[in-house]
């Protein structure tokens, strides 16, 4: 062909080619700065939060719990099978990159018509034809559209692995949330028995004053109502922790007839999430949700970059080696050869804008996405900032009932040196006593409030979660 034929052809084939629309693409946000928001929550810390937070707790059965529940799941199996399918996407893909080589061989017997196109002695016969053949065939790529069906494939799977933290994260703190509250209603069944026994202690004091006339039926009565409410109290309390355990069962994925080797809880109650330094640096990375829209957002900028490559004109090769006889022996004899070869040109013509709507599908697309991602930024500021102002808050509550509680510490220890003295009866001793047991009530709820918003920071600053990724 003549250099002059060539530029022709060249010539040609861009003026066929279409004219990529300008897109307007959203930018997500890049920087996640909540300096100003956290610093008045000092002091931060150079330790950094385990991915394995649960074990600080230092309750053997929780760790064993959550173990499995992040590895052995229904839930957890079913996502590791999509991201082995999106890999799997990502090598089919990568396969087109060379040329595909194929191989097929067919024998079919056939009468040939007497009225068609083939004369006597092929016409009206019955005959044999033995097929068999080579075939090659490549696409080019000028335009790097496998590369942008790799990358996005990759980013999917990349996304897909973020699921799996951001849903290991969901089933250990959804674990841990009713295992703490398990552990505090076993506290309340103590606290609940406590009273019931000062109780019971003062139905003795009275039913002896009551054979004695100095009490009547109705006070006796309403202590015997007061003793058997808190009895109820205590089933109904049983009553929950049985819901909490089969509500762990599930989200372990254990069997229920694992419940019943379930042990009561016993939690370090000093445990403290750190509050790393880097909270306001780098927690982009540290949130498997975020990391998750992140990737789809990529992914889905691939797309339109695919999408652009259509409005190009494209080049297809194929060749084929084959052999066709209707005479087996004569099958392999070069009387038999039969090659063929082609070129295939894919010029963007007129297609009723179906490239241009292809085109804007995606943008859209992407475009939604980055609002998606932006909206899990804010959302992931926020639950940080605010779980720390709610955190202080119940701070400052917690130090108030300690010193309320150690007030009243010194009014049982006054009141027990007056019934020593004979200036207290034991009925005075006891109420005093049980108003005590009412403010380990209210520890107790304070303890479970300020273990929640442990689990609730904990999910806020991403459950020790590193996107390893994130750089690359």
């Amino acid at each position: 062909m003549s250099a002059l034929k060539i530029i022709l052809l060249l010539v040609l084939t861009l003026l066929f080619s279409a004219c990529v629309p300008k897109t307007t693409l959203q930018k997500p946000l890049q920087k996640l700065d909540i300096q100003e928001d956290v610093d008045a929550f000092t002091p931060f810390e150079d330790k950094k939060l385990r991915v394995d937070w649960w074990r600080d707790y230092g309750d053997t059965q929780l760790n064993t719990l959550i173990d499995f529940a992040r590895g052995e799941s229904v839930t957890i199996k079913s996502l590791d099978a999509k991201f082995a399918q999106a890999n799997n996407l990502i090598r089919a893909i990568a396969s087109a990159q060379m040329p595909t080589i194929s191989a097929d061989g067919s024998i079919t017997r056939e009468r040939f018509s007497e009225n068609y196109i083939f004369p006597p002695p092929l016409g009206g016969a019955s005959e044999s034809l033995y097929q068999a053949g080579v075939g090659l065939s490549y696409d080019f790529d000028f335009w790097h559209a496998r590369d942008y069906k790799i990358l996005s494939a990759k980013y999917s799977a990349l996304a897909q692995k973020a699921a799996i933290e951001e849903m290991r994260l969901v089933l250990s703190s959804a674990i841990c949330e009713l295992y703490l509250s398990w552990n505090y209603d076993e506290k309340r069944v103590e606290a609940e028995q406590t009273l019931s026994n000062l109780l019971k202690q003062e139905k003795n004091i009275m039913q002896k004053s009551y054979q004695s006339g100095l009490s009547d039926t109705m006070a006796l009565n309403e202590l015997s109502l007061s003793i058997v409410k808190i009895e109820r109290q205590i089933q109904t309390i049983k009553r929950a922790i049985e819901t909490k355990k089969a509500s762990i069962a599930i989200l372990a994925g254990l069997m229920p007839s694992k419940i019943k080797e379930f042990k009561t809880p016993k939690i370090d109650e000093k445990f403290q999430v750190p509050l790393p330094k880097e909270i306001y640096l780098d927690l982009l990375s540290h949130r498997a949700d975020i990391s998750v829209q992140k990737y789809k957002v990529l992914s889905k900028a691939q797309n339109i970059e695919l999408a652009k490559t259509a409005f190009y004109p494209n080049v297809s090769l194929s060749a084929m080696v084959g052999v066709v006889s209707f005479d087996l022996d004569k099958f392999l004899g070069h009387s038999s050869y039969a090659p063929s070869a082609g070129v295939a040109f894919s010029l963007p013509l007129f297609d009723g804008d179906k490239r241009k709507a292809n085109l804007a599908l995606h943008v859209s697309d992407y475009n939604s996405s980055v609002n998606e991602y932006d909206k899990v930024l804010i959302k992931a500021a926020n639950e940080v900032v605010s779980t720390l102002k709610k955190t202080q808050i119940l701070a400052d509550e917690i130090a108030l009932h300690v010193k309320e509680s150690s007030t009243m510490a010194l009014n049982e220890k006054i009141a027990q040196k007056r019934f020593q003295a004979g200036i207290y009866n034991k009925r005075e001793l006891l109420h005093v006593r049980m108003q005590m047991v009412g403010q380990d009530f209210e520890k107790i709820e304070l303890q479970e409030n300020r273990a929640y918003l442990q689990v609730e920071l904990i999910k806020a600053l991403g459950g020790g979660y590193v996107d390893k990724n994130a750089s690359k």
